[in-house]
């Protein structure tokens, strides 16, 4: 097992996230959303009739959002961020195919999307990490967001929207439930808590990322309390059977509503406070400058902070703002809570440790941790599967052999088995129904220009994960740009560019067959995904006419997926833009 140079053989690379610059954009249920900014429009394709219409919004449309319908309407609705004219555009699509419009004021620079699951409310906000031609000077903080309720859209009229300040370069935004009542957004300077009820929303506080609260000398895995992994470890068995029987082991006297993470493609760089637990590791930077990982509890409860280079993990009262460090014996790299809210898992690489935190009784009791040892093996990032019974393991780190390596943990009672995937790991998508997975791959480019049907400029995975059967590995001449996962778990849709060999692909792969099957673009993809409603996997390509491509996931013959529908010449224009905050 290689490790990269360093003090003592010592990793000191930090993991990376990439998972969300992967996702796709904007389809709701029958329709693929696409914006022109020359022209003003967005073009809506039924993805059952195969008809494209265009209908007018503001000026230069280019951030894009798909909203939840109402309870039991089949009607399509997105929003679009109107780049020149700062404000935004609400299109609603009823099932007889008529569509109407509602204008929002917005933001003068917003680029990011935040929709409450009951599509009561959208919030524009501007994430600076998309912000990069040219860079934004220190004195752009980025603090105002435009709160708007959609649920007062008069139909080709003026819906209500408040601008408010939420503080310095917001980097993710929540929601309390069903969104009605409350939202959150982190920035560099804490948590800011909109008041949603008030007449206009407010921001109603802001709880500083800092830790108050004492915490134990004595740190979890010291003092005997590391458990074997294939050992019973009771607290990280309840906490997994909790999350799968569906029980709320997180609800306490608090709001029991739940909340919702909108997503974030950055988190915010904040001061965690002044360490009460474990210093940092000797040569760690104590966090300085990077970015830590903010959770939200599904319970509405609780916000969890993670910090390179520092060996706790915070958590955050969102009823009255304590915090309470919770003390680890080394920095983790990674920090993921599970989809229940019942437990998170931090990932120490120095040891070769997941630790569990069981929600919310870590709060009243920092010790109450358990650690799960995965010995001989280098791990720095966990996620936790839908069904929150399995966490999968790995690492982003390449110059470690261990980096083509998927470890499958099961938490009750804690087992784990080892995957060998053969390239290094970049990305990890677990299905929806937590029985296999999508690994996106760092490979090492091979090209010859004699054989260019053999360039390798990329990789994928898909990898059962519930059972103990071979991987299908899958080399591509172009890098993936998005990957989807169907709704019913048994369809995965890859888009692959390269735009020097002008290589520009469409992969379907199957489950649990694992077979694949691919088809050739004609013009570099800029989105890709799957329209559930009408079973169809799409790519939107770049092409100054207009240009998408559909494949039947479901043929009627119930066979694999077949020819793809190429529609072209209609004014889709030059790109989609994915405007949520994911």
């Amino acid at each position: 097992m290689a490790a990269p140079e360093g003090d003592d053989g010592g990793i000191t690379t930090p993991e990376t996230k990439v998972e969300s610059n992967y996702e796709s954009p904007v389809a709701t249920g029958n329709v693929v959303w696409s914006a022109n900014p020359t022209n003003d429009e967005v073009a809506y394709i039924d993805a059952t009739s195969f008809t494209v219409q265009t209908v007018q919004t503001g000026e230069g449309p280019t951030y894009l959002a798909a909203v939840p319908a109402p309870t039991g309407s089949t009607d399509d609705i997105a929003i679009v961020q109107n780049a020149v004219s700062q404000d935004a555009t609400l299109l609603h699509r009823d099932s007889q195919g008529n569509i109407a419009t509602t204008t929002f004021a917005s933001t003068a620079d917003a680029n990011s999307w935040a929709i409450s699951p009951s599509g009561h409310w959208a919030i524009a906000w501007t994430n600076a990490a998309f912000v990069t031609d040219p860079p934004p000077a220190p004195a752009q903080g980025f603090g105002n967001v435009a709160v708007m309720d959609l649920s007062s859209a008069p139909a080709n009229g003026t819906g209500q929207s408040t601008v408010m300040a939420v503080g310095y370069r917001p980097s993710q935004v929540a929601f309390a439930g069903s969104g009605d009542a409350t939202a959150y957004v982190v920035t560099q300077d804490g948590i800011s808590q909109i008041n949603l009820l008030a007449s206009p929303p407010v921001t109603s506080a802001q709880f500083p990322l800092a830790a108050s609260a004492s915490t134990p000398s004595t740190p979890p895995g010291e003092a005997g309390s590391t458990a074997d992994a294939s050992s019973t470890a009771p607290d990280a068995a309840a906490f997994a059977d909790a999350a799968a029987s569906g029980s709320d082991a997180s609800t306490d006297a608090g709001d029991a509503s739940s909340l919702v993470d909108a997503g974030s493609t950055t988190v915010a760089q904040v001061e965690v406070a002044e360490a009460e637990a474990l210093p940092p590791e000797e040569g760690d930077d104590a966090g300085a400058g990077s970015a830590p990982d903010v959770s939200f509890t599904p319970d509405g409860n609780y916000a969890l902070v993670r910090q390179d280079g520092l060996a706790f993990i915070t958590v955050i009262s969102l009823s009255t703002g304590a915090a309470t460090a919770i003390p680890l014996p080394s920095a983790p790299t990674d920090l993921d809570l599970a989809p229940s809210g019942a437990f998170a898992l931090a990932v120490l690489r120095d040891t070769s440790t997941v630790a569990v935190l069981p929600i919310p009784g870590i709060v009243t009791d920092p010790a109450a941790v358990t650690m799960i040892p995965i010995p001989g093996e280098i791990i720095g990032r966990a996620i936790v599967t839908p069904d929150n019974k399995t966490a999968l393991l790995f690492t982003t780190v390449t110059t470690v052999s261990d980096s083509q390596l998927l470890t499958v943990l099961t938490l009750s009672p804690p087992s784990y088995r080892t995957i060998q995937l053969h390239e290094p790991v970049l990305a990890v998508f677990p299905t929806p129904d937590s029985n296999n997975a999508v690994v996106l791959h760092s490979v090492t480019p091979t090209t010859d220009p004699q054989m260019p049907a053999m360039n390798v400029l990329g990789a994928f995975s898909l990898v059962p994960i519930a059972t103990t059967l071979p991987v299908q590995l899958v080399p591509v001449p172009a890098e993936p740009t998005s990957v989807a996962i169907s709704a019913a778990s048994d369809r995965v849709v890859i888009s692959l560019r390269d735009d020097p060999t002008t290589t520009y692909g469409l992969d379907v792969g199957l489950f649990p067959s694992l077979q694949v099957i691919s088809q050739t673009l004609a013009s570099p993809p800029v989105a890709a995904g799957i329209v559930n409603g009408a079973g169809q996997g799409y790519a939107a390509q770049q092409y100054a006419e207009g240009r998408i491509t559909f494949v039947d996931l479901y043929p009627p013959d119930g066979g694999a997926p077949g020819a793809a529908l190429t529609i072209t010449g209609f004014d889709l224009g030059a790109r989609i833009v994915d405007g949520r905050d994911e």
